[in-house]
């Protein structure tokens, strides 16, 4: 039988929170409620990785994070416990870096390296001569030779090249070119003899077809133990790297002597020879879709499963791989029916992920998307748009166009080398003719109107919902470029086998359909997510992954369907409100929904404050939808006690770097505008520390929005825990979440004052004096803990109901109808019913909260045939009776949600 969490804890570890850090807080977890530890990578990564996604070596744990030791305990308390471990898995990538010995055995072997076909590198790259891109270099390598900053270096590892901290091993080829040179420079015939038979021994080595890497490896230590032992040798190698190091000719030969080119840094936005991780240099693609790799990569992934140190795992970036659909298919048979596997999967609009996948679910994103979606007010779209485009002249309101302009900005300035190696797959193929310019404007507009991440098949015909979205995405494409018509009447015929089609053309076409399919992804995750979502600003809280700024809202009916969709498909999946790719927390999101329902306030409000941040501001500063921007963030960041620091500033401040070279219009990560992102940080000090009128407007407003937002945020968390999939809390969001994009909501989490809150809650009578006292003083949090602690109890005490339960949308009705929404679970005699209010900005003031009856006067949620009379609060332990209705004023005496369990749970 599958293991399926019960509720998930999603943990970063890394040198800073260690497995053995992970061991101390078990028992608040237990207590807590979580039945699954969901791990953040934990395999070797580059040294001090704070996220684990730049794997090294997937053969072991991370020392700095610890040991097999610790995890074979920590899987021990686990298992008393009755917990698990979902761990997330990095099939599609790897860090280019000196510590990945599979990489680095490429660079020194070529294809005598075992794992020369290990990555998706493309050596017969006409630009290239069989040498792979190594883009690390500051400057353009002449540059770098001129000045001195290249250096061939000799240890117990043999001949390197360095630059900087980035080292380098010397080709085996050279290891000949560089021991005759030394060779030349001894008299003594013993120490010549010495060297010889050194030599002749790596010659040997060197004559077979695959060299492995522990031959080698004693092989050079052998070497450099003769240098050691003889001074004449150790003498002439260092005189020899001297006058290369000291000629630059001589570097210039030695580099092309190896299988590696090293290059600028920004020589890959226009050229490139390897597949990267989005548009990041120093994260290599795995060839995940050879069996050789896929066996060998996941060697230790298999032991874990196999000793059941994990019980489930989430594949990252699924959507890399060249044939998802067959990866997913081996990682099932690999780790075994029983282990729970997610994948992570970014779902655009109305799409559905594959409903064939072997595996439970997705990680979350889609579910964050409705959940903050039916707390947005439809009402408040319009007038929304029209206040962004009277403070913001210059606001990109063609939500659509923007993202097709920003697809294109990306392909064109920092994927133009990706852009160039489709087109020369097709004329390699001969699927495009070879000399007509109009191709590159062709690809680059198919590609940029892909409506969603990518399509999935590995055979012709493709799947009828995988020909929808090329249908679509042919129709953007001759909107967005009429003029190029014929061409893409031509590309739209690879996407299928024609009749006349030999066996070769069906596999060429069909090779580049899943090739192409591995970049309209990260073209859609760097145009999109870190391009678009910083442009539009209408309103923040639906720049998240997942969701789209141009969906405002879904209502009710809409959210049930998705709900009966989920338990008819994917029951299981993961019910996320934060994770560690959030753009900000989820409290700062419900925060920010408000101003869905307080469109004329807000605007009233925003254009003081652009006004007093003007005055501010020199020619430099922030420009109108950058200032936008700003005050949404400050609404969303501000702790709840309204209390501002220097670390405030401070955070604030590198989050709006980041946010503004994500944009790319006024600054950017190649290009840094100083002045421009210093003229930012100013106004950001100036507004928060300095400006007491900017203070004393602003603080009114956030209290009112911050008085709404946590209790959307209460709502918010009781859907995820009941709704069904398995809910995920990400670390330290079981108190309220402010945090902003990573690195800030990977700060260190004060568990101590978690499990010190959670004691008090357990000793509580939990009478209603008690939520009342609890209710006054949100500021702490202790509300939400305390309904995570009672929730997740009750979802491992009645796993059956909410793994398996129906989902029951239920009617409302009376004066407040549409300000709730109610559905009942039910699984054979077993029931509950949810509650939740919503927009509620119309019915209570920023001093009140939703209860009784002055608030809810005769609404009343209907309750389903054949469902008990008699139920109880989890929520203060409150009965009620009713036959085919319970009033809201009922439900929400004394809590402001209300999850009802029939008395025989």
């Amino acid at each position: 039988m599958v293991y399926i969490p019960s509720s998930t804890y999603r943990v970063q570890l890394s040198p800073k929170f260690t497995l053995r850090d992970l061991k101390n807080i078990l028992p608040y977890l237990r207590d807590l409620g979580i039945s699954t530890i969901y791990a953040a990578p934990f395999f070797t990564a580059r040294p001090g990785s704070e996220h684990g996604y730049d794997v090294t070596d997937p053969h072991q744990i991370n020392p700095e994070v610890g040991n097999m030791e610790e995890l074979q305990e920590i899987a021990e308390e686990l298992k008393a416990y009755g917990m698990g471990w979902l761990q997330d898995i990095v099939p599609n990538h790897m860090a280019f870096h000196p510590n990945n010995a599979w990489l680095m055995d490429v660079l020194e072997k070529g294809q005598k390296s075992r794992y020369y076909t290990f990555f998706d590198v493309n050596f017969s790259h006409p630009d290239f001569k069989g040498q792979l891109m190594v883009p690390f270099l500051g400057e353009p390598l002449d540059e770098v030779i001129k000045q001195g900053q290249l250096k061939v270096t000799f240890d117990e590892h043999g001949f390197r090249l360095n630059y900087f901290d980035n080292v380098y091993p010397i080709s085996i080829d050279s290891y000949t070119f560089l021991l005759q040179r030394v060779a030349g420079n001894l008299t003594p015939s013993d120490v010549k003899a010495q060297l010889a038979e050194q030599v002749q021994k790596l010659e040997q080595l060197m004559a077979h077809d695959t060299l492995e890497p522990n031959d080698w490896e004693q092989a050079k230590k052998a070497l450099h133990q003769t240098a050691q032992d003889q001074p004449d040798i150790k003498l002439g190698i260092a005189n020899v790297l001297q006058g290369i190091n000291d000629d630059e000719s001589a570097l210039r030969e030695l580099q092309q002597q190896q299988y590696y080119i090293l290059n600028h840094w920004q020589e890959t936005e226009k050229q490139i020879n390897y597949r990267r991780f989005f548009t990041v240099n120093d994260l290599i693609c795995t060839a995940m879709e050879r069996e050789e790799v896929f066996s060998h990569y996941h060697q230790f992934i298999k032991e874990l499963c196999m000793r059941q140190l994990v019980q489930g795992l989430r594949v990252d970036h699924v959507d890399g791989l060249f044939d998802p659909d067959k990866y997913l298919t081996q990682l099932r048979e690999l780790a075994g029916e029983q282990v729970y596997l997610v994948v992570e999967k970014i779902l655009e609009g109305e799409e559905n992920m594959p409903d064939y996948w072997p595996i439970q679910g997705n990680s979350g994103y889609d579910f964050l998307a409705w959940v903050s979606n039916l707390y947005t007010d439809a009402e408040g779209e319009r007038k929304l748009t029209q206040v962004y485009r009277r403070l913001v002249p210059e606001a990109p309101l063609d939500y659509e166009g923007l993202v097709y302009e920003k697809k294109l900005l990306i392909l064109e300035n920092y994927m133009q080398g990706e852009l160039q190696n489709l087109l020369r797959l097709l004329r390699e193929c001969a699927l495009i003719p070879a000399d007509d310019k109009n191709w590159h404007h062709t690809l680059a507009t198919l590609l940029a109107s892909f409506p969603v991440y990518r399509i999935y098949g590995h055979a012709f015909p493709l799947s009828p919902e995988a020909m929808e979205v090329v249908e679509k995405a042919f129709a953007i494409a001759h909107e967005k470029a009429p003029e190029v018509r014929a061409e893409l009447e031509h590309l739209r015929t690879l996407f299928e086998s024609g009749d006349q089609d030999s066996e070769e053309k069906r596999r060429e076409k069909l090779y580049f359909v899943m090739r192409s399919q591995q970049f309209t992804g990260p073209l859609a995750a760097k145009g999109v997510e870190d391009t678009t979502f910083y442009n539009y600003n209408r309103l923040l809280a639906l720049n998240e992954v997942g969701n789209s700024p141009d969906v405002f809202n879904l209502d009710r009916r809409d959210f049930h369907e998705r709900m009966e969709y989920r338990m008819q498909t994917y029951p299981h999946s993961i019910n996320a409100t934060a994770t560690h790719d959030t753009k900000r927390g989820e409290g700062s999101r419900t925060r920010l929904q408000v101003l869905s329902e307080l469109p004329e306030e807000w605007e009233k409000k925003a254009k003081d404050w652009m006004q007093l941040a003007q005055q501010h501001s020199k020619e430099k500063g922030p420009t109108a939808n950058d200032l936008y921007f700003i005050l949404q963030t400050l609404l969303g960041v501000m702790p709840i006690d309204g209390k501002v620091d220097d670390t405030l500033v401070e955070r604030v401040q590198e989050y709006l770097v980041k946010a503004f070279r994500e944009a790319k219009v006024n600054t950017n990560w190649s290009e840094p505008n100083e002045a421009y992102e210093t003229a930012t940080k100013d106004l950001v000090k100036k507004l928060l520390l300095e400006d007491e009128a900017f203070m004393s407007s602003f603080r009114p407003f956030f209290r009112k929005a911050a008085h709404f937002g946590w209790i959307y945020s209460l709502c918010q968390t009781l859907l995820k825990t009941t709704c069904p999939g398995v809910p995920d809390v990400y670390q330290g969001c079981e108190l309220w979440d402010f945090s902003l994009v990573d690195p800030d909501n990977r700060r260190p989490v004060d568990y101590e004052q978690r499990q010190q809150f959670l004691q008090g809650i357990k000793t509580s009578e939990q009478s209603e004096d008690w939520l009342e006292q609890l209710l006054s003083s949100p500021t702490d949090a202790r509300v939400k803990l305390y309904l995570l602690h009672q929730v997740l109890h009750l979802r491992k005490d009645q796993k059956p109901l909410f793994d398996q339960g129906d989902y029951i949308p239920l009617r409302l009705k009376g004066k407040h109808s549409k300000r709730a929404m109610a559905f009942a679970r039910r699984y054979e005699d077993n029931w509950c019913i949810v509650v939740v209010p919503r927009l509620l900005t119309d019915i209570i003031s920023e001093k009140e909260l939703p209860l009784g009856e002055q608030v809810w006067d005769d609404t009343a949620v209907e309750l389903p045939a054949g469902s008990p009379q008699v139920w109880q609060q989890l929520f203060g332990g409150q009965q009620l009776q009713a036959k085919q209705a319970i009033t809201l004023a009922e439900i929400f005496k004394s809590f402001p949600v209300a999850l009802l369990t029939s008395t025989n749970l």
